[in-house]
């Protein structure tokens, strides 16, 4: 199978003099994890930057898009799934954006779509047997500073989260924590409330207010339902709990506590193999 036959024409796509708070705010929204960056002719610049948002100093309201855009790879509607695999494999993106032959932008393909159309060739692969057993947690009474440092640094998007006995209690993303950070500003900036540092920039973001949500426990931001799994379940089937709920990532416990986590990068270095070989 090629890339033509499940790519998607439905996707975000922003210009890059588009001013930052406007694009994250459709983020927000949650229809969109990525936003393609096009220039005024409509020409294909790269991708939005997320990873650097939350540490940025930059007011949003300022700042053009273009000032977080990279390029990553890009496919081509004959690419092989098993070829575009290995791309988002090795990509910060969970989608990569498909180009026809004059560089334009025709749709994009996401990684549980490739999952979903390469399932079979996982054959009788277990959970266990494909995930990230080297799992880092946080309890929801650190700082959200502390979960934005290893999301950073480690260049992870999600940390499960648990409770002092090390129980599942929920999970937290990078997604997650921007929407939240950027839902609660604009809400200060429409009701013009004044917090302790004083009034909100036009953006509903300024220095004040990233400390004081860098401060706040990790609670604020966390998602409590987690799909979890058993370790001895197939691939397969965590391929079909991740399209089927629309998610990156699937808890493996045991006794409710968390034993590992298997993502779609993991899942897409399984069925990549054979375009690695």
């Amino acid at each position: 199978m090629q890339v033509k036959d499940i790519l998607r024409t439905n996707f975000l796509s922003v210009k890059a003099d588009d001013r930052l708070s406007r694009v994250i705010g459709k983020l927000a929204l949650g229809a969109h994890t990525e936003a393609v960056v096009l220039d005024k002719n409509g020409k294909y610049l790269g991708m939005l930057w997320k990873r650097g948002l939350l540490r940025s100093k930059l007011d949003p309201s300022a700042v053009k898009i273009r000032k977080f855009t990279v390029n990553p790879a890009s496919v081509t509607p004959e690419t092989s799934l098993e070829r575009a695999a290995v791309m988002l494999h090795n990509s910060d993106f969970h989608v990569l954006p498909v180009l026809n032959a004059q560089k334009k932008v025709i749709g994009i393909v996401g990684a549980r779509d490739v999952l979903m159309a390469l399932k079979d060739s996982l054959g009788g692969i277990k959970a266990k047997d494909c995930c990230s057993m080297n799992l880092t947690t946080l309890k929801e009474s650190a700082p959200l500073s502390k979960a934005i440092t290893l999301l950073q640094r480690k260049k992870i998007d999600r940390i499960p989260i648990v409770d002092d006995d090390g129980r599942l209690i929920g999970i937290v993303t990078f997604i997650d924590m921007l929407r939240k950070f950027m839902r609660g500003s604009s809400t200060r900036e429409r009701t013009g409330r004044q917090g302790k540092i004083g009034r909100t920039s036009r953006s509903g973001v300024d220095a004040g207010e990233k400390r004081a949500f860098a401060s706040l426990p990790i609670g604020n931001a966390i998602n409590r339902l987690v799909i979890t799994a058993k370790p001895s379940a197939s691939a397969k089937e965590i391929v079909a709990m991740l399209r089927n709920s629309n998610i990156s990532c699937v808890v493996l416990v045991k006794d409710n506590e968390p034993v590992g986590i298997v993502t779609t990068k993991d899942l897409l270095y399984a069925v990549s193999r054979p375009a690695r070989l």
